[in-house]
Formats: C-alpha cells, sequence, structure tokens
C-alpha cells in the first residue's frame, strides 16, 4: 500500500458504510470511493475540494435538527 494514503468509512444518504480511500499517485490526489468511484486530481484541487466540503457541511442545518 502506499506509505502516504489514508482511509476512512462514510455512510451514505441510505446509511451503507463506503470505504474512501485516499492516496497520492503520480503527483496527483487520487481519491476512491467504494468499488465505483475514482478521481485523479492536482494537489491544488484537493485543496479547493477540501475547502468546498467544509464550506458547505458547516452551512447545514436543515437536515441536522438544528434551527
Amino acid at each position: 500500500m502506499f506509505t502516504n494514503a489514508k482511509s476512512l468509512y462514510v455512510a451514505d444518504s441510505a446509511g451503507d458504510q463506503l470505504l474512501v480511500e485516499i492516496s497520492e499517485h503520480m503527483g496527483f490526489v487520487s481519491i476512491v470511493v467504494g468499488d465505483k468511484f475514482r478521481v485523479d486530481i492536482s494537489p491544488d484541487d484537493a485543496f479547493d475540494v477540501v475547502d468546498a466540503l467544509v464550506m458547505v457541511a458547516n452551512e447545514l442545518t436543515s437536515h441536522t435538527g438544528e434551527e
């Protein structure tokens, strides 16, 4: 396996657990979700994705029971 890699399980909207693997591959950040999705993006784009995820997750209130 890669030395610069992380993996975690996340639950989708149906409650199913999906393995997410994030690693470096030939200078790109490789993101694999389950056995259905893989994308290799530049490090700069990876930071943009992380920023967008944080911004959207911080604004979620309508379905979390918080008002």
